[in-house]
């Protein structure tokens, strides 16, 4: 278990990073194609640019890196982290996992990774939302 929380807690503070910097000029014309929809649905979470995939998963690698692989406890995590951002992303799941990353969507500047890691780093938003993100 304690590989799998770790997995995860990797996976969440390396992506912060690198969704931020996905944000960047540089590196927004990638990642446009994910915002494409104001108002995601599920299968928006697998909507990205080829090359971002890489990227998102830098700190799975890292953990595995710095870690011993439990195949186990890496595949639940991967199956974990796949769930999680699949709900992220569709406003019939807000009520389970909050509307945190559906008001990236909309305002594009906030909310990059985890709550957690937006209330460290300052880039927390929290806004009611509406059944629509107009």
């Amino acid at each position: 278990m304690k590989e799998f929380i770790l997995y995860v807690v990797y996976y969440d503070f390396f992506y912060y990073f690198m969704h931020r910097l996905l944000h960047s000029r540089y590196f927004y014309p990638i990642h446009k194609i994910h915002h494409k929809q104001l108002q995601p649905q599920y299968y928006d979470f697998y909507n990205i640019h080829i090359l971002e995939l890489p990227i998102s998963n830098v700190g799975l690698f890292f953990a595995i890196y710095l870690h011993r692989l439990y195949m186990y406890q890496f595949l639940c995590a991967v199956i974990f982290i796949n769930i999680r951002g699949i709900m992220e992303h569709d406003m019939r799941f807000a009520f389970l996992v909050g509307n945190h990353h559906l008001l990236h969507h909309k305002y594009f500047s906030c909310n990059y990774g985890g709550y957690w890691l937006d209330y460290i780093f300052g880039t927390l938003r929290t806004d009611k939302i509406n059944d629509k993100l107009e």
